[in-house]
């Protein structure tokens, strides 16, 4: 299974320049994926989209339409112009060609954070079919500016899983319609922007809570590669770090995995990150 994980910031790339078609281009080079997860995507606002860009789930959805699209937003709010069904959103889509068994999404916990910018951050699950089993992803996007909030964010995402675990250990008493058995994931992958780094709490945290750094199995003894800053500085002065991360639930621990990090795009002020799996 291949996995692809990109906050694209709706296709500005690090010099400033705006065109998300050059980025779903780049997409479209690497092959094809099982989950495409991208991570900050607009519709219909003016601070993000170009003219002939509007719609920027319309305008992926139409680059790949071999994939099945699970849309996730924060808000949608009405726009002063155009049709009703036109609205101001702003979240992570999912792009799907593996066999699509189920999906949710699901808003992140927003404490009051007094001072502070904030948005209404969602993690987009799709469970699909694998070789195992119905497998979840996450595609998440955390809060970048208050501490607090990411860390509720982080418990949040830790307490999803955990409930997977027991309903896999102690299994519910099924029924017809929607008590049905449904699709209860066998393992998990967490995946995307994750705003914090090695050195954060949420790290040692998620870690603590039975999630594995997929960059620890990698079998290379290479330093870890960055993901953000390599060539926005004016966003990102301290330079190249890392923010972005495929986590594995515990189950898929003996699976080979290949991680690679696209560092030579400079299509976004965040880099492409590459997972495969053997399942």
């Amino acid at each position: 299974m291949r996995i692809l994980s990109w906050n694209i910031q709706y296709g500005r790339a690090a010099n400033g320049s705006a065109r998300l078609q050059n980025t779903l281009r780049h997409i479209q080079s690497m092959g094809k994926f099982d989950l495409i997860c991208l991570q900050e995507i607009a519709r219909n606002m003016d601070a993000y989209c170009e003219a002939d860009e509007f719609d920027q789930v319309e305008t992926i959805q139409a680059a790949f339409p071999d994939y099945q699209a699970v849309w996730g937003a924060g808000f949608s709010w009405p726009v002063a112009f155009g049709q009703p069904s036109q609205r101001m959103e702003f979240g992570n889509l999912t792009l799907v060609s593996a066999e699509l068994l189920d999906y949710k999404i699901h808003l992140l916990p927003m404490p009051a954070a007094p001072g502070q910018m904030q948005m209404q951050r969602i993690a987009v699950e799709t469970v699909v079919n694998s070789t195992i089993g119905p497998l979840s992803v996450l595609n998440m996007h955390l809060a970048f500016h208050d501490n607090g909030e990411r860390q509720s964010q982080v418990a949040y995402i830790c307490q999803l899983d955990a409930d997977r675990r027991g309903q896999l250990a102690q299994p519910k008493q099924e029924g017809i319609g929607a008590y049905a058995a449904g699709y209860l994931p066998v393992a998990r992958i967490a995946c995307g922007d994750c705003n914090f780094g090695t050195d954060f709490d949420q790290y040692p945290y998620m870690l603590a809570h039975r999630w594995i750094d997929a960059w620890n199995l990698t079998s290379t003894h290479a330093p870890r590669p960055n993901t953000c800053g390599i060539y926005d500085t004016a966003q990102w002065p301290e330079g190249p770090h890392t923010r972005d991360f495929f986590w594995l639930s515990q189950e898929l621990a003996d699976c080979g995995i290949d991680y690679r990090v696209d560092t030579a795009t400079a299509l976004s002020d965040h880099q492409p990150l590459m997972l495969e799996m053997a399942i």
